[in-house]
């Protein structure tokens, strides 16, 4: 119920803006924020509505962000190659570091409730998650 909250509210926000097309709503853990796809970048916005702030500007396409619990990250799917892969960044805008570095495609789930992983998803099909940790290494698979 309250994703679907956050979700209308984003959609007031930019039909009163004139902005369509955006996708991929993610709230912040205190819900001050809403993370979202436009344009093939990831944007932020106070989730009472007002500016939008462009956080990434990478050549190719990011989508899929997800804030982590303690709401200092947000990780993203990047297409920088050609394929998906898992990117992070600080929520507040920053260094942008590529955390997957693999031929098939990765597509950011969600975040360990510690915020010191972050799980995806498709490497070899859906049904398979990995995680792999915000300081990098080989990712291992989970199910």
């Amino acid at each position: 119920m309250r994703s679907l909250l956050w979700i209308f509210m984003l959609t007031i926000t930019v039909a009163a803006s004139n902005t369509f097309f955006t996708t991929d709503p993610a709230p912040s853990p205190d819900g001050s924020k809403i993370a979202f796809s436009y344009e093939n970048d990831i944007w932020i916005v106070g989730s009472s509505g007002g500016q939008a702030y462009r956080l990434t500007g990478m050549e190719g396409k990011e989508s899929e962000p997800a804030y982590s619990p303690d709401g200092k990250w947000i990780a993203f799917t990047g297409r920088q190659d050609g394929n998906p892969n898992i990117y992070l960044m600080p929520a507040e805008g920053g260094e942008i570091r590529q955390l997957t570095f693999h031929d098939d495609n990765d597509y950011v789930e969600s975040w360990s409730w510690d915020s010191k992983f972050i799980y995806f998803s498709s490497r070899y099909n859906y049904k398979t998650t990995f995680k792999v940790s915000i300081d990098g290494g080989t990712p291992r698979k989970i199910v």
